[in-house]
């Protein structure tokens, strides 16, 4: 039996001037060498749980702790966080939150440098952790110049350069790409089945996680709700499906089907659907390329925009032209570092272009700012007020000369799950809810252009849903949408558009049918197709966008068959 590493005993967590406790009455053991994942939905309590392994709470936030939390037997009360932090390697759910020196070399050897460890070890030990994340072409680069999924990969690094015990991370793909999401992850694989570390993985991203933990922990509203293995929680999928959280794809197309999954895997999913139905074949269809918005009027409009950092080094922005009509809901894709948020931020005139020019709304972007409204991928940059609902009133306020909340901030409230927190100070939500707070304060003043770094970063599938549903609102009362995503299964499914970048060039243009059925581009360009268009091509040699269109196929080819 595996030694007892972790352990929290009747745990209640009460934050400063809150109205509830954040954890509450919460027992959880976890043994050494454990790959453990623990999720739930957005604000239950699970970035709270991983803060008092490294003595965070109650050392460093303000508010109430009973009951007893051990790490290695040792109560964390008698602990100090530098004590704690030989023993717990925390990775948070923002890099900006614990990125400090200027170059990625510095900030990897820190920790090294501060346990007395001799240079020749250092430069070995960096060296290590930067090539376990991918990070070692960047060992002399400024942290300034790295993207966000870069910054989650060098805090990683930094972390596991300390060779901790246990590491505990908090969405550490939520920024990533899909290629580097998975190797990431393979990153976490390997580290516990080869140096037997302790994984605690805080995560709603479950479909690319589950297959690789051993223990599956889910919260609600404090609450430890349910517990059990890998394979048990594959059996279960209307416990996940319930409280907003998104199983794989393939377990989710079995789950409407009446179908028990046993893993994740696609052809496992595939081979349990033909001995419970009978699915034909189709012809296959060539997908046609849609050229969007010919005729139509403009809403953004880029003409050989090319941009860089640094005048010696390589173009992040190369050449780029792209006309965007309004009324569309645009996907921007592709790998870390391609120029996603460089590209949103030129259309959004937080950048200058050093060649070509940006027009909006046909006139040049100067005139109408105004119109243009964004939200940057860390919502802490944008979140100034003193509470939610002055957050939310703000623009408003300013444009229309006016104080409190508007009917429609109300709604905007309503709408993202914030009803009842409107006295909170911001920065004390939970991650997903400072994210969909900025979007409220961003939406009240009505731009007409609207951009978005990363929306669906630390949202459960139910408030994804909810943000979905009010921008196609948006869309359709003529509003348009740019959003950078390495979410490829909502781009499939809710986008009109997909923009591929790779290396700052574009790389593809088309509906999601299209760009998700091109294998070596989105190779390429680090991302992969969805789930279900896998499925459907392997089940009858489709093409499917989203878990409805297998399912719907399946059962409708299968009507007035003795299926069960």
């Amino acid at each position: 039996m595996m030694r007892v590493l972790v352990e929290w005993q009747d745990v209640t967590f009460t934050y400063k001037h809150a109205d509830s406790p954040s954890v509450d009455q919460f027992n959880l053991t976890i043994a050494a060498g454990d790959f453990v994942l623990i999720t739930g939905s957005t604000g239950c309590g699970k970035s709270t749980l991983l803060k008092m392994l490294n003595g965070l709470i109650p050392e460093e936030s303000g508010g109430a702790l009973t009951g007893t939390v051990l790490v290695d037997g040792q109560d964390t009360r008698n602990l100090t966080v530098s004590q704690l932090s030989r023993t717990v390697g925390m990775v948070f759910q923002s890099p900006d939150d614990q990125i400090f020196s200027t170059t990625v070399y510095d900030e990897t050897a820190f920790i090294l440098e501060n346990m007395g460890m001799p240079a020749a070890d250092i430069n070995l030990r960096v060296d290590e952790a930067l090539a376990l994340v991918g990070m070692l072409n960047k060992r002399e680069a400024s942290v300034h110049a790295l993207s966000g999924g870069q910054k989650q990969r060098l805090a990683v690094a930094s972390v596991l350069a300390a060779r901790p015990r246990i590491l505990a991370l908090d969405e550490p793909i939520s920024q990533l790409d899909p290629q580097g999401a998975t190797e990431l992850l393979a990153v976490l694989e390997k580290v516990n089945r080869e140096f037997g570390i302790t994984i605690i993985l805080v995560e709603h991203r479950l479909h690319e996680v589950m297959p690789l933990c051993n223990r599956v922990v889910v919260m609600d509203g404090g609450h430890l709700l349910w517990e059990g293995t890998r394979e048990a929680a594959f059996g279960c999928p209307e416990l996940f499906a319930d409280h907003g959280l998104r199983v794989p794809q393939p377990v989710d197309i079995c789950r409407r089907l009446g179908i028990v999954a046993s893993s994740a895997g696609i052809e496992e999913a595939v081979c349990a659907i033909r001995q419970r139905y009978h699915v034909q074949s189709v012809a296959e269809t060539a997908c046609s390329l849609v050229v969007a918005g010919q005729g139509a009027k403009p809403a953004i409009e880029v003409q050989k925009l090319s941009f860089w950092y640094e005048r010696s080094g390589k173009p992040v922005l190369d050449n780029i032209d792209l006309f965007i009509p309004r009324g569309q809901f645009v996907a921007l894709m592709g790998n870390n570092g391609a120029g996603k948020s460089t590209l949103l931020q030129q259309v959004g005139g937080l950048l200058t272009p050093q060649q070509g020019q940006v027009r909006v709304l046909g006139q040049p972007l100067a005139a109408v700012r105004r119109q243009v409204g964004m939200v940057l991928q860390n919502p802490d940059l944008m979140l100034f007020n003193s509470t939610v609902a002055e957050e939310v009133a703000f623009a408003a306020c300013q444009q229309h000369r006016h104080s409190g909340l508007t009917p429609y901030c109300r709604e905007l409230l309503l709408k993202m799950g914030l009803t009842g927190r409107e006295e909170e100070f911001p920065l004390a939500l939970s991650r997903g809810q400072r994210l969909r707070l900025a979007l409220a304060a961003v939406l009240s003043c009505r731009p007409a252009v609207l951009l978005l770094d990363e929306p669906t970063t630390g949202q459960d599938i139910g408030h994804i849903e909810d943000i979905i549903i009010l921008l196609k609102d948006y869309v359709a009362q003529g509003g348009t949408v740019v959003f950078c995503t390495h979410d490829t299964e909502v781009a499939a499914c809710h986008a009109d558009r997909v923009i591929v970048l790779c290396q700052g060039r574009l790389s593809a243009d088309g509906p999601p049918a299209v760009i998700f059925s091109q294998e070596d581009m989105l190779r390429q360009a680090g991302l992969k197709p969805p789930a279900a268009l896998l499925v459907a091509q392997s089940l009858y040699g489709g093409v499917a966008m989203g878990v409805e269109e297998v399912v719907q196929y399946v059962r409708q080819g299968c009507l007035g068959s003795n299926a069960g």
